[in-house]
């Protein structure tokens, strides 16, 4: 039925429209599991990921709430997290899901297969974890955009999703209070956030899209893929 609707959507061109609106539904749904277990959340991961080894790090728009709004922005869905890709261990998620994190999604790069997210869930909240690469001054990760015609399984199954790679100083990171906790954040959280948002970050804008800010966001050629378990 599903994929049926899906034709249909796109024979008369409202598949995006349609997308747009069940991930609004979505959104407001998740935000609001996201103000009863997100620290819940938030907590448990520092403590599984921090057991690894790793400094798990607030990024994207968990740091920018809570930099800017000194806590989870009010219709984020989800928590961002970063980690070192070449810190990670082979067993990972094996580990978060003996902790209870239910492995959801991951996401590569075709060809070299790396890893550039993972996406678990904790009380039916989603915990994205960005794996960071280091090149030359900067760290970058990658995010995976939609496809510009086809419908996300059709994509998955031929030609792959583009992709921007987001580039951020390289830093250091350490622990500082967030809503009671401490958590991770790099030293040099100024300088990621205007990278990512532009430098009217602390102006909060609903919808934020990066096609119309000055950011440093560059469209590699590989393509990327998804992976569910």
């Amino acid at each position: 039925m599903r994929d049926l609707i899906v034709k249909i959507a796109v024979k008369f061109g409202i598949y995006k429209k349609l997308v747009d609106i069940i991930n609004s539904v979505n959104f407001n749904v998740q935000a609001r599991r996201m103000k009863k277990n997100g620290l819940r959340m938030l907590s448990e991961a520092d403590k599984v990921l921090s057991g690894m080894g790793l400094k798990p790090f607030l990024t994207y728009g968990t740091l920018l709430g809570a930099y800017r709004d000194h806590g989870f922005i009010s219709y984020d869905p989800d928590i961002d997290l970063g980690i070192l890709a070449e810190e990670v261990p082979q067993d990972m998620r094996e580990r978060m899901e003996n902790a209870g994190f239910k492995f959801y999604k991951q996401i590569y790069v075709a060809g070299t297969q790396q890893i550039v997210e993972e996406t678990y869930i904790y009380n039916k909240l989603h915990l994205d974890i960005f794996f960071y690469h280091c090149e030359g001054d900067d760290l970058y990760s990658i995010i995976q955009m939609t496809h510009e015609t086809k419908e996300w399984k059709e994509a998955n199954a031929t030609d792959g999703f583009p992709c921007e790679k987001s580039y951020v100083p390289n830093s250091e990171f350490e622990r500082r209070e967030f809503l009671g906790l401490n958590v991770y954040m790099p030293v040099k959280t100024d300088e990621w956030l205007r990278a990512m948002y532009s430098d009217s970050y602390m102006t909060p804008v609903k919808g934020w899209n990066a096609k119309d800010y000055k950011t440093r966001r560059v469209h590699p050629k590989e393509r990327t893929y998804r992976k569910y378990d």
